[in-house]
């Protein structure tokens, strides 16, 4: 006989298939930072993140870890990059800033070898919110993305944004996992939105 164990009825249901963050305010923290020039010559920096507090911490890693335990090609989600050069570098320079504010006595030093290093674990402010997507089978879904950065005191003032849908098309109300073109054009705040799976293996993680 197979007793339910105790949490059972409160526990998220990670099923490989169906894990995805709520839209909201998020407080998070960097777990790898890189940086990539992208083939048409532009430079971006790559930031895997985490959820840091709250009942959703650890949530890319437990759907990471989740993933390779069972044997799928476990491919980190929390992926944000940022173009660092041209109209964007004042918004590389907002989550550089928001980062700083959000960890107290941090600077970050430019032109230093391995600096990037000196972000991991710091924390900073995320408004997540979610963006509508077609599938290869036509189906539309929702990916759960980083829509601005801010300081972990910034989120005081910051709304849980309204989802971004597709030109022309109705509101579903699903969510779920897919793979949508990578266009490479970052949006008015400066970053690119990544789909889930594109390009992930240019970045190993372990």
């Amino acid at each position: 006989m197979i007793r339910k164990p105790e949490g059972y009825d409160e526990a998220q249901a990670y099923t490989g298939e169906s894990m995805q963050l709520p839209k909201g305010l998020y407080v998070c923290k960097v777990v790898q930072v890189q940086e990539m020039r992208t083939e048409w010559g532009r430079e971006q920096f790559i930031l895997r993140y985490d959820v840091a507090e709250g009942e959703h911490a650890d949530f890319y890693r437990k759907q990471y870890d989740a993933a390779r335990r069972s044997g799928q090609d476990a491919k980190w989600k929390g992926i944000h990059r940022q173009y660092m050069d041209g109209a964007s570098t004042p918004f590389f320079k907002g989550l550089i800033t928001s980062i700083e504010k959000s960890n107290a006595g941090f600077q970050f030093k430019f032109g230093v070898e391995g600096n990037e290093n000196t972000l991991v674990g710091k924390k900073f402010g995320a408004v997540m919110g979610r963006e509508e997507f077609e599938t290869d089978d036509g189906k539309r879904r929702f990916a759960t993305k980083i829509f601005q950065i801010r300081s972990v005191e910034g989120l005081k003032d910051a709304k849980v944004p309204e989802d971004r849908l597709l030109e022309g098309k109705p509101q579903e109300d699903k969510q779920g996992q897919g793979s949508i073109p990578y266009l490479g054009t970052p949006d008015a705040d400066g970053f690119v939105h990544i789909p889930d799976g594109v390009e992930d293996e240019e970045l190993p993680f372990n």
